[in-house]
């Protein structure tokens, strides 16, 4: 991007929403594994940091019951959208680290590695809304990367990459940088054709944590749970992707039903 003024933007959030749902939006890995444990989960389920809905969506075309979350109304916009006032399923904005939702859910997940969104102290916190809405024998699931693919997330790249685009494939330059002595990864997304010399160009970003199956068990059991079930999920383009299933291990948690904010 020599000559080029960067303007930042969060990928999750305004414009950065629309090249997010063009990147994920066709991606069906998780949604095989999800719809599976949907079917022996009862309603309602919880899709946290849900996004544009690309595991919502199936969930509730297969009948169930959902609610989403995501903190960017931005995404959730996409989602309904997708599904307009759809008697099954309710959105609301909302921080994964601090939510209070009604009700207790048969299911919960979080798709698209998405955990890696937070630190440990946010982690913890993540658990502990878990519990509190999680049903009597109810499942929590959510998917870390795996593999050679967690390898190539511990290294500094650039590449560039094809997304779809409203009139075809656009070049994307794509930029991860690795800070915090290897603990945090910092991903860049350029559209190729906006980089002119002295021109802004805008760089959609995230912050995303460098993270492996074998912590976030650790910090389940420590925060409760079940010891995890860690299973591939299958994927059409070569990702290795673990999903991590598990249930709360202590005594129910009291839920005050109807608190919903």
């Amino acid at each position: 991007m020599a000559g080029a003024v960067p303007k930042e933007q969060d990928l999750y959030a305004g414009t950065g929403t629309d090249f997010y749902e063009r990147l994920v939006g066709p991606d069906r890995a998780e949604i095989r594994e999800v719809l599976a444990l949907a079917r022996n989960s009862a309603d309602p389920i919880l899709d946290i940091a849900a996004g544009t809905g690309r595991l919502t969506v199936p969930l509730v075309r297969s009948g169930r019951r959902v609610t989403a979350i995501d903190l960017s109304d931005d995404m959730l916009r996409h989602l309904r959208r997708a599904l307009p006032d759809h008697p099954m399923l309710d959105c609301a904005v909302a921080d994964m680290r601090d939510f209070a939702l009604a009700g207790r859910f048969g299911l919960i997940i979080i798709g698209a590695t998405s955990i890696t969104l937070l630190d440990r102290i946010g982690r913890s916190r993540l658990y502990a809304n878990v519990r509190r809405h999680l049903a009597a024998d109810g499942v929590f699931a959510f998917t870390i990367a795996g593999g050679i693919s967690a390898e190539g997330l511990s290294e500094s790249r650039d590449q560039e990459i094809r997304v779809p685009g409203p009139d075809g494939d656009e070049i994307y330059l794509f930029s991860q940088q690795i800070e915090d002595g290897g603990a945090v990864r910092v991903v860049n997304w350029v559209r190729a054709s906006d980089v002119t010399e002295g021109g802004e160009v805008t760089v959609l970003t995230s912050r995303l944590r460098v993270l492996d199956h074998d912590i976030l068990s650790q910090e389940l059991i420590e925060a409760g749970f079940d010891p995890p079930a860690v299973s591939p999920v299958r994927t059409h383009h070569g990702a290795d992707i673990l999903l991590l299933t598990t249930s709360w291990a202590g005594p129910p948690e009291v839920v005050d039903d109807d608190a919903a904010h």
